[in-house]
């Protein structure tokens, strides 16, 4: 109580004591003020986690709550930092003159008073206001209550968010409400949203709500807090239990750290009580053996296909349980936490080499695996039109081909003559008079994760002109792939040129690239270029000799 005592002189500072008297508000109208100074002066990403009411007087202002409409001279909030990973706790309060005002309390001074461990569990909208959430309470058996002791307060109210559904308190948001007189006590449980009553305890004999720790490991600390209602506060204590457990009897909290030797079944019976009675609660804890830190034993799975699930399921030794988690992975991978579980589907767009890492952790160390992920596509070959050349003209064509690992192309259906570059699928073709018409090309490509064809016609027609290859000339054939992405291949005939130069430009005109190369009259040669370093966008390349030269565009895309 002292502790309580010490709520209200730290209001008590910011306003003379004379003038000192509180106006009664709902637990939300003071809300705002409270949540705007904690995260002003506390933390900005603080939230609300808990609202309390407690009813007392000191120096002749009293803490009350209406019974009839919900409000109270003053509230208690408690909000929680992500950021931080603390609490703080404010009183708020409205103040004739001066309106509403919030002040920080220096001490976590409340927490024995909750019948759950608090945890960081964050208050949502909507939840019920007192108003609604009392009558829910005297609906649910307060009433009867209140009739029987017209001098019943409300001593203490609060409304709690809990994770865990026990058969005290079910999952989710309730308010409590405890509803005392000269003799006799009754404590209700309502559904902060509906307003419906869960339950209501009756008399001032102490009842254990909490539920216990039922696991623990030699040489790691075993804690349990004991929340129990009663008037007034219960003493506890340790009926049955292991060596070297121990009880504190204000606050009920059991620590222990098992020892070798103790492992298995372990009884435990707690006893809460006071003037007007007791309850117990029994339990076993089951002890395992001592901790040690998780070494990883499976083999990675280090080959994916893009488009396909891929999965990889972690294996360790090592106790307590492990936990999981990708320290470096592509984007969309997962890990299930808890069992080790690696999914992914990798786009056609992450075919590539992936660094993975994944690490283990449970209280005795943590360990980590480490490996290379290749990801490998099906090839996927461009639509090809339509192709027309003349007879006895060489023709030639390039299939842009998406594809890892670059794939062996193959001729399924042509004309005679027709041949196909296995490595790089470079199509070359010099049809005969005999040939004149239309021809269909059926080619594949496979590169071991699929295959892929494509088809396309050439017509071979009379009216179309060889062109000459002039002394000392060279032709630059079409590009690929268009566009370009890792390289630049230029295909060039050479006439009676023996050294032919390479530039590539930015659209600004700066050269990037350039290369010379000895060339030989009369046959093809093939200029590479890298572009795997350049930023996507336009870019030119030149290719001369010392008579001509070609300038032409292209795209470098990703």
């Amino acid at each position: 109580m002292r502790k309580l005592l010490l709520l209200l002189s730290i209001i008590m500072f910011s306003v003379p004591l004379h003038a000192q008297l509180l106006e009664k508000v709902t637990v939300k109208e003071i809300l705002p003020t409270v949540m705007g100074k904690a995260q002003a002066e506390f933390s900005s990403d603080a939230v609300l986690t808990n609202a309390l009411f407690f009813g007392f007087e000191f120096q002749g202002v009293r803490f009350e709550l209406d019974l009839t409409d919900g409000s109270a001279t003053g509230w208690l909030y408690r909000v929680y930092s992500p950021g931080l990973d603390s609490a703080a706790y404010y009183i708020g309060a409205r103040v004739p003159l001066l309106g509403t005002q919030a002040v920080r309390l220096p001490l976590d001074t409340i927490t024995r008073y909750f019948p759950v461990a608090p945890g960081e569990t964050q208050m949502t909208e909507p939840w019920a206001d007192s108003d609604a959430a009392l009558q829910g309470a005297r609906d649910g058996g307060a009433e009867t209550f209140l009739q029987a002791n017209p001098d019943a307060t409300v001593p203490i109210a609060f409304v709690i968010n809990n994770p865990v559904h026990n058969r005290y308190i079910p999952q989710g948001q309730y308010w409590f409400f405890r509803f005392a007189a000269a003799s006799d006590t009754i404590t209700c449980l309502v559904h902060a949203t509906s307003g419906l009553p869960f339950r209501c305890i009756s008399g001032n004999a102490p009842v254990i709500t909490s539920l216990p720790k039922t696991s623990a490991r030699v040489g790691q600390p075993y804690t349990y807090e004991v929340q129990a209602f009663g008037e007034p506060a219960p003493i506890f204590r340790l009926d049955t239990a292991p060596a070297g457990m121990s009880i504190d009897a204000g606050s009920g909290r059991i620590d222990w750290t098992p020892a070798a030797g103790q492992e298995g079944n372990q009884d435990v019976t707690i006893i809460a009580e006071n003037t007007s009675g007791s309850d117990a609660q029994s339990y076993q804890i089951v002890v395992g053996g001592s901790a040690s830190g998780p070494v990883v034993t499976s083999t990675p799975v280090t080959v994916a296909e893009a488009g396909k699930q891929y999965t990889y399921q972690v294996t360790t030794d090592g106790t307590p349980p492990i936990t999981y988690a990708l320290a470096e992975k592509p984007q969309g991978m997962v890990i299930d936490p808890g069992r080790g579980s690696v999914l992914w589907v990798p786009t056609r767009a992450q075919a590539a080499a992936h660094p993975i890492r994944i690490t283990v952790s449970n209280s005795a160390g943590s360990g980590e695996q480490s490996f290379t992920l290749e990801v490998y596509k099906a090839p996927v070959i461009d639509a090809i039109a339509d192709q027309r050349t003349g007879p006895n003209l060489p023709f030639w064509y390039q299939p842009s081909v998406d594809a890892r690992p670059a794939p062996v192309f193959a001729i399924n259906a042509a004309p005679t003559g027709l041949a196909i570059d296995p490595q790089n699928g470079f199509i070359t073709w010099t049809p005969t008079d005999a040939q004149l018409g239309m021809h269909t090309v059926l080619f594949e490509a496979d590169n071991g994760f699929g295959t892929a064809q494509q088809s396309f016609q050439i017509e071979v027609d009379a009216t179309v002109d060889v062109e000459a290859v002039r002394p000392g000339a060279f032709t630059v054939r079409a590009h690929y792939p268009q566009p370009a992405r890792q390289s630049l291949a230029v295909p060039v005939d050479v006439g009676t040129a023996t050294t032919l130069t390479v530039e590539i430009f930015d659209a600004l005109g700066r050269r990037v690239e350039s290369r010379h190369e000895a060339t030989q009259p009369g046959t093809r040669v093939t200029f590479t270029v890298s572009t795997a370093a350049l930023q996507p966008g336009v870019y030119f390349y030149r290719v001369w000799d010392a008579s001509e030269h070609v300038l032409r565009s292209f795209i470098v895309a990703r």
